[in-house]
């Protein structure tokens, strides 16, 4: 077990570091969810302080969690699928390569060891990606919730950027950072805000989180989700988010959904964790709410980032299920083993 000093000084070089890499931040006029300085949720409470966040780190109570790296990669993805065909892989994490309309594309994708600001201290890799970088077709579209860490990997980014030249689709307030990567193939969105060109239509839609790269940014720019326009039906990515009236919202404009992915995972404990991330229950009770046809799990079991144990998401998901003979279009899928997910009216 970690003693107290050891613990107080890692928060101190968490502080430092996060202190260094704060990322720009969004300038623009006041909004339903800009306030002229922050980014705010719709929902009344907010996420917890840093200084919750200082008491949670120095009291947590670790869950189980082992490092295996025996799992075999995933076979090599198709070049593309056909039209009114949709192909998914899990990856890892909130990482998924989705593939319908002979497009590829890539939600918060991580491949990096460890998820930080800075190399030698932070949420490490805990089981290997599904799917080589190497391995992964020509990835058109890149879509990034917000700029935590997990899901804004800068080594990932730049590999993309350097070898498949995709389009990165942002939430609001960070195209400066990714025009400070030297990557200028970017579109940001503010909620309900759509892009579309000849071949892919995506909304950015609300999500109940919170955003910094450090402790001078926070909030100063958009966490998101998103919906993909597919001719068999919408996709909803939820990016990372808690429980909150935006998934009615959603439900009210794009419902029934073909496909989602909601996350599981870090939801312990739930004092803390509960404004921006959603428990299994709360996942299910999204996935009925989006009226999803078929939902997958993500942001689990790769990096340890709460309370809860490496199986914790799962086990307390299958429980879920056990309740409701209705919920086994509510799954989880393996690491790098893809899933064809039929068009919503076939």
């Amino acid at each position: 077990m970690m003693n107290m000093k050891v613990k107080i000084l890692i928060i101190g070089l968490i502080i430092s570091a996060c202190s260094t890499f704060s990322g720009p931040k969004y300038s623009g006029p006041i909004s339903s969810n800009f306030d002229g300085k922050q980014f705010i949720n719709q929902d009344s409470s907010e996420s917890r302080s840093f200084w919750d966040f200082i008491w949670w780190r120095l009291f947590k109570e670790d869950g189980l969690w082992l490092k295996d790296f025996s799992d075999i990669y995933g076979s090599k993805p198709f070049d593309f699928v056909p039209d009114d065909s949709l192909r998914v892989t899990f990856i890892n994490h909130s990482t998924v390569l989705l593939q319908y309309d002979s497009l590829n594309i890539l939600t918060d994708p991580v491949w990096s060891d460890i998820v930080s600001p800075v190399f030698f201290i932070g949420p490490e890799r805990h089981r290997n990606p599904g799917i080589k970088f190497e391995d992964l077709p020509k990835i058109h579209v890149v879509l990034l919730s917000h700029n935590h860490y997990d899901h804004w990997d800068y080594p990932t980014i730049m590999a993309l950027n350097e070898v498949h030249k995709p389009l990165f689709v942002v939430s609001l307030g960070n195209k400066p950072l990714m025009e400070s990567y030297g990557i200028s193939n970017c579109v940001e969105l503010d909620w309900w805000q759509d892009f579309q060109n000849s071949s892919f239509k995506v909304t950015a839609v609300p999500a109940r989180h919170f955003a910094n790269r450090g402790l001078d940014d926070r909030n100063t720019t958009l966490w998101v989700g998103y919906v993909l326009h597919t001719k068999g039906g919408p996709v909803f990515f939820a990016g990372d988010t808690g429980w909150g009236k935006h998934f009615e919202q959603i439900s009210q404009k794009f419902a029934p959904m073909r496909f989602s992915m909601i996350p599981i995972g870090a939801y312990k404990p739930r004092w803390f964790m509960d404004p921006v991330h959603t428990s299994p229950k709360e996942a299910v009770m999204a996935h009925k709410l989006v009226k999803s046809k078929f939902t997958m799990g993500i942001h689990f079991g790769t990096f340890k980032q709460a309370d809860d144990s490496q199986d914790d998401p799962v086990n307390d998901l299958i429980k879920e299920r056990e309740k409701d003979s209705e919920l086994s279009n509510f799954v989880v899928f393996r690491h790098g083993r893809p899933v064809w997910i039929p068009k919503l009216n076939p």
